[in-house]
Protein backbone atom coordinates (compact mmCIF):
# COMPACT_ATOMS: atom_id res chain seq x y z
CA UNK A 1 0.00 0.00 0.00
CA UNK A 2 2.64 2.35 0.82
CA UNK A 3 5.02 1.34 -2.22
CA UNK A 4 1.35 2.54 -4.45
CA UNK A 5 0.89 6.10 -2.38
CA UNK A 6 4.66 6.71 -3.47
CA UNK A 7 4.02 5.99 -6.78
CA UNK A 8 0.90 8.14 -7.15
CA UNK A 9 2.52 11.41 -6.27
CA UNK A 10 5.72 10.51 -7.86
CA UNK A 11 4.34 12.43 -11.12
CA UNK A 12 2.61 15.08 -8.95
CA UNK A 13 6.50 15.69 -7.02
CA UNK A 14 7.96 15.98 -10.38
CA UNK A 15 5.67 18.85 -11.63
CA UNK A 16 6.56 20.59 -8.39
CA UNK A 17 10.24 20.16 -8.64
CA UNK A 18 9.51 21.71 -12.41
CA UNK A 19 7.46 24.36 -11.47
CA UNK A 20 10.21 25.17 -8.45
CA UNK A 21 13.18 25.05 -10.93
CA UNK A 22 11.30 27.55 -13.29
CA UNK A 23 10.31 30.12 -10.14
CA UNK A 24 14.14 29.89 -9.70
CA UNK A 25 15.13 30.73 -12.82
CA UNK A 26 13.05 33.42 -13.56
CA UNK A 27 13.59 35.13 -9.98
CA UNK A 28 17.97 34.96 -11.02
CA UNK A 29 17.12 36.43 -14.68
CA UNK A 30 15.30 39.37 -12.82
CA UNK A 31 17.62 40.17 -10.03
CA UNK A 32 20.14 39.77 -13.36
CA UNK A 33 18.54 42.38 -14.99
CA UNK A 34 17.82 44.70 -12.11
CA UNK A 35 21.66 44.59 -11.28
CA UNK A 36 22.38 45.27 -14.74
CA UNK A 37 20.17 48.04 -16.03
CA UNK A 38 21.31 49.78 -12.21
CA UNK A 39 23.31 52.36 -12.57
CA UNK A 40 27.47 52.33 -12.74
CA UNK A 41 28.51 54.25 -9.63
CA UNK A 42 29.78 58.00 -10.16
CA UNK A 43 32.60 58.74 -9.51
CA UNK A 44 33.41 60.66 -6.42
CA UNK A 45 35.44 63.62 -7.00
CA UNK A 46 35.55 64.24 -3.07
CA UNK A 47 36.52 60.69 -2.60
CA UNK A 48 39.54 61.23 -5.16
CA UNK A 49 40.97 64.66 -3.38
CA UNK A 50 40.85 61.99 -0.22
CA UNK A 51 43.13 59.52 -1.80
CA UNK A 52 45.08 62.34 -3.70
CA UNK A 53 45.97 63.83 -0.40
CA UNK A 54 46.80 60.21 1.52
CA UNK A 55 48.61 59.15 -1.48
CA UNK A 56 49.54 61.04 -4.30
CA UNK A 57 50.46 64.21 -2.23
CA UNK A 58 54.10 63.26 -1.25
CA UNK A 59 54.80 63.50 -4.69
CA UNK A 60 51.98 65.30 -7.03
CA UNK A 61 51.02 68.85 -6.88
CA UNK A 62 47.03 68.08 -6.25
CA UNK A 63 45.88 71.18 -6.12
CA UNK A 64 46.54 74.78 -7.05
CA UNK A 65 48.96 76.91 -5.37
CA UNK A 66 50.14 73.65 -3.65
CA UNK A 67 54.17 72.85 -3.48
CA UNK A 68 55.84 69.99 -5.50
CA UNK A 69 57.56 67.89 -3.24
CA UNK A 70 59.63 66.00 -6.43
CA UNK A 71 60.60 67.47 -9.00
CA UNK A 72 60.16 64.87 -12.03
CA UNK A 73 56.47 63.69 -10.74
CA UNK A 74 53.68 65.89 -13.13
CA UNK A 75 51.24 68.15 -11.18
CA UNK A 76 47.63 67.27 -11.37
CA UNK A 77 46.64 70.22 -13.53
CA UNK A 78 49.71 69.02 -16.10
CA UNK A 79 47.81 65.17 -16.22
CA UNK A 80 44.70 67.27 -16.41
CA UNK A 81 45.38 69.54 -19.54
CA UNK A 82 47.35 66.42 -21.50
CA UNK A 83 44.40 64.03 -21.06
CA UNK A 84 41.56 67.15 -22.02
CA UNK A 85 39.90 67.17 -18.69
CA UNK A 86 38.56 63.46 -19.78
CA UNK A 87 38.28 61.36 -16.42
CA UNK A 88 37.57 58.35 -18.73
CA UNK A 89 41.09 58.80 -19.86
CA UNK A 90 42.85 60.05 -16.56
CA UNK A 91 41.36 56.64 -15.04
CA UNK A 92 42.60 54.22 -17.69
CA UNK A 93 46.06 55.98 -17.40
CA UNK A 94 45.76 56.47 -13.80
CA UNK A 95 45.17 52.70 -13.44
CA UNK A 96 47.62 51.22 -16.13
CA UNK A 97 51.24 50.55 -14.72
CA UNK A 98 53.47 53.37 -13.09
CA UNK A 99 57.21 52.35 -11.70
CA UNK A 100 57.65 55.33 -9.32
CA UNK A 101 54.11 54.67 -8.10
CA UNK A 102 53.42 53.65 -4.19
CA UNK A 103 50.12 53.33 -4.92
CA UNK A 104 48.16 51.20 -8.08
CA UNK A 105 44.84 52.41 -7.82
CA UNK A 106 41.73 50.11 -9.55
CA UNK A 107 38.68 50.10 -10.29
CA UNK A 108 36.48 53.00 -8.21
CA UNK A 109 39.93 54.33 -6.85
CA UNK A 110 41.14 55.15 -9.92
CA UNK A 111 37.82 56.55 -11.56
CA UNK A 112 37.37 58.46 -8.13
CA UNK A 113 40.93 60.32 -8.48
CA UNK A 114 40.41 61.02 -12.27
CA UNK A 115 37.13 62.50 -11.17
CA UNK A 116 39.15 64.87 -9.15
CA UNK A 117 41.88 65.71 -11.09
CA UNK A 118 39.65 66.54 -14.24
CA UNK A 119 37.27 68.47 -12.13
CA UNK A 120 40.14 70.80 -11.17
CA UNK A 121 39.69 74.24 -12.68
CA UNK A 122 40.27 74.86 -16.44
Amino acid sequence: MRIECTLRLLPRAAKEVGVLHRSMLMAALIMAAVVMAAPARAADAARGRSLAQAHCAGCHVIAPHMRNEVADSPPFMVIARKYGFDASVIAHVIAGPHPKMNFSPRGADAADLAAYIAALPH
